[in-house]
């Protein structure tokens, strides 16, 4: 999914509102493994690849992502450290999504959708313990 900035579609711009915006240049790292995690992101245009132990001679390649995933969620949710360095070979633009905007649209949102997310959230964080 492509996020495009003029989009009127009623999810794109409720993702939309209220979001950083972040252009990250050609070469950057967006956060390094080991940081404490403050902000999620959503990749809006361009590259970002996920590594582990960036910039050493273990370094391993996690994934690629594509326009319209998310990245950086479970250290938001858990308040941990980064598990992993994010990293953009040809720049980006990225949608901030800090904690407590998160906290703020699910306050907003449905109850059973609340109780859905923190369900999940825990889930996720029981198993990458």
């Amino acid at each position: 999914m492509i996020i495009e900035p003029g989009s009127t579609d009623a999810p794109i711009v409720s993702i939309r509102e209220g979001l950083g915006r972040r252009t990250c240049p050609a070469g950057a790292t967006i956060f390094v493994e080991g940081e404490i995690g403050t902000i999620a992101y959503i990749l809006l245009r361009g590259d970002v690849t996920i590594y582990l132990r960036f910039g050493t001679d273990q370094q391993r390649l996690v994934t690629e992502l594509q326009p319209g995933q998310m990245f950086g969620v479970h250290a938001l949710m858990a308040g941990a450290q980064r598990a992993a360095s994010a990293y953009t070979r040809n720049g980006c633009d990225l949608l901030a999504v800090s904690e407590s905007r998160l906290k703020q649209k699910l306050d907003e949102a449905d109850p059973f959708l609340r109780y859905w997310v923190d369900y999940l959230s825990k889930r996720i964080i029981d198993l990458s313990t």
